[in-house]
């Protein structure tokens, strides 16, 4: 039987690149879910542009810094948690880490991948509006590229006792965590979940999602 890719949008990668960034500057729970989405954009767009032109180290040579930066700022938990769907609540909390611990490092391998092929233009992040219900955070923002169409994302926060940390990101309409939740069913339909943990961990091993 052919094994089922776990595919992931480019665009998404560049998406999560400009997050990332703009998150490293805005540490702690004072800050509004808008500030740290808005924060670092210009300075994540810089240091994509200078790894492109060989005027700095690229991110494949700055992995280990952008993975600890992530931790800090991502609820891969709750993000991988939703992403499973149904099948989480049947599992071990041993497989729950263990699927945590690979959905981040799928994540994480395919986002470096996509965003290494991504041609950085003239794009500027526009940030349309920030709606806060009681814990949970809505941001909407735009990516303008003037020789291509807009794109529309929007960020998903929740507050915890570290700040306003993201659990999803929609890109032109397409949820990441949906996306992997639908692939996930696709798998799982066929497949055990240790199966589908295994496979999670080959891809992992050889750095590919």
């Amino acid at each position: 039987m052919k094994q089922k890719r776990l595919r992931f949008p480019i665009r998404s990668g560049v998406v999560l690149f400009l997050l990332l960034f703009a998150s490293t500057s805005w540490a702690g729970a004072d800050r509004s879910s808008l500030e740290v989405i808005q924060s670092g954009t210009d300075r994540a767009i810089e240091i994509l542009r200078s790894a492109q032109t060989g005027k700095a180290p690229t991110l494949r040579e700055r992995r280990a810094e952008i993975l600890s930066v992530v931790d800090e700022y991502f609820n891969f938990n709750e993000m991988a948690m939703r992403a499973l769907g149904r099948p989480w609540r049947e599992q071990s909390l041993s497989n729950r880490e263990e699927f945590v611990a690979l959905f981040k490092r799928l994540l994480f391998n395919t986002y470096v991948d996509r965003v290494q092929t991504y041609t950085m233009g003239d794009e500027e992040v526009v940030y349309d509006s920030e709606e806060i219900r009681g814990r949970h955070a809505l941001v909407r923002t735009r990516i303008l590229n003037y020789r291509s169409s807009t794109v529309d994302v929007n960020y998903l926060l929740r507050l915890d006792d570290t700040g306003w940390r993201v659990y999803d990101v929609n890109v032109e309409g397409i949820s990441l965590v949906n996306n992997y939740r639908s692939q996930f069913a696709s798998i799982l339909a066929n497949r055990s979940f240790e199966q589908l943990l295994q496979m999670m961990r080959e891809r992992v091993e050889r750095g590919t999602a």
